[in-house]
């Protein structure tokens, strides 16, 4: 599936916080940028976002594809560079 060109401004404020780790999947899941379906048994980056605020504070997770999520963050780096 194609890679989008662009990400939800909803989303943007959890990439913008997120922390992005390469892990094990446990139980199935599915691309963020793909919806591809991750299969336990599989290396992808998974997204940890928190947000804090009056009582507990929420975790919210996003799972790439490894692949997908390097050229993701190869096409943000080069939009990034094209901006100045």
């Amino acid at each position: 599936m194609p890679i989008p060109e662009k990400i939800d401004r909803l989303d943007g404020a959890f990439y913008m916080r997120a922390r992005w780790k390469l892990k094990w999947v446990t139980w199935p899941q599915r691309c963020n940028i793909s919806g591809q379906r991750l299969w336990p048994g599989t290396l992808a980056y998974r997204g940890e976002a928190v947000w804090t605020g009056p009582g507990e504070p929420a975790v919210e997770h996003k799972w790439h594809e490894r692949h997908e999520h390097l050229i993701w963050q190869l096409k943000d780096t080069q939009e990034k560079l094209w901006d100045y």
